[in-house]
C-alpha cells in the first residue's frame, strides 16, 4: 500500500498557509515535527501526529492539536537525534512509502544541511521538498531514479549529496550521459530547460534537483 507522508517542520515559513492546507490533502498521514504544529494550526491543518522534544512548539498550539486529536509523541530534549530524525524513523516504522517536507530548509544553515543528510539517507522513500521560495527532490538508485521537468527556459540545478554521484541528462542546456559529480559538485548549478521535458536520470550515487516554485513543473517520473 503506499502511504506518502507530509513532514511538517519548523524552520522559519514565509509562504501562504494554505499552501500547507493544500499540500496536506495530497498525503496519507501528516506529521507536524515539533514547531511545525504551530504552522499546521495557522494552516487549518489537523496533523495526525505530532513529534518532538516541544521545544519550539507554544503550550497552547500543543494543547489546541492534542485537544482535536492529534497522537503526540513526546522525546527528551537529551537526544542524539533531530526531532526530523525521529521522526523519519517513526514514519518509516509506521509503513511509510514517500515522504515530503515543508518548512525544512530555512533558516540556520547547520539545520538546513543536517536536513539534507537526513533526507539523503531517507533517499529509499523519494524525498520531495516544498518550500515558498524552491522545490526539490531527491533521486537515488535506492528510490526515485528519475525526474522530468517541463517549462521552456525554466532554471534547475542538481546537487550531488555524495562523492561518486553520476547522472544523465537530456532536453537541458548542458546535458550529458554519465556526467560524474562529486559532493556539493558547482557543475549541476543553474542549468536550463530547453525542450520539454527535461530529464534528470540518477544512475548511482544520490542528488538533489532544485528549482523554483513558478518554473519547473515535475511529470510522471521512475519511482524506482
Amino acid at each position: 500500500m503506499i502511504m506518502r507522508v507530509l513532514l511538517v517542520c519548523a524552520a522559519p515559513y514565509e509562504g501562504d498557509p494554505c499552501d500547507v492546507a493544500e499540500l496536506s490533502e495530497q498525503h496519507e498521514l501528516v506529521v507536524a515535527v515539533d514547531g511545525g504544529g504551530a504552522l499546521c494550526r495557522r494552516a487549518g491543518v489537523l496533523p495526525d501526529l505530532i513529534i518532538g522534544d516541544f521545544d519550539s512548539l507554544p503550550v497552547a498550539d500543543l494543547e489546541h492539536l492534542t485537544a482535536a486529536g492529534s497522537e503526540v509523541v513526546r522525546y527528551s530534549s537529551h537526544k542524539d537525534e533531530t526531532d526530523l530524525g525521529l521522526a523519519l524513523e517513526i514514519v518509516r516504522d509506521r509503513g511509510a512509502t514517500g515522504i515530503s517536507v515543508t518548512a525544512a530548509l530555512s533558516g540556520r544553515l547547520d539545520h538546513s544541511l543536517a536536513t539534507l543528510g537526513l533526507l539523503a539517507r531517507a533517499a529509499d522513500l523519494s524525498p520531495e521538498c516544498y518550500e515558498p521560495d524552491l522545490r526539490a527532490w531527491v533521486l537515488s538508485s535506492s528510490g526515485r531514479m528519475s525526474l522530468g521537468l517541463t517549462g521552456e527556459g525554466a532554471t534547475f540545478s542538481v546537487i550531488a549529496l555524495c562523492e561518486g554521484s553520476c547522472v544523465t541528462m537530456d532536453g537541458a542546456r548542458w546535458s550529458g550521459v554519465s556526467i560524474e559529480l562529486g559532493l556539493l559538485d558547482t557543475r549541476g548549478v543553474s542549468n536550463v530547460i530547453e525542450s520539454s521535458p527535461t530529464h534528470i536520470t540518477v544512475e548511482h550515487g544520490t542528488v538533489l534537483v532544485f528549482s523554483s516554485p513558478e518554473g519547473c513543473v515535475p511529470i510522471a517520473d521512475n519511482l524506482g
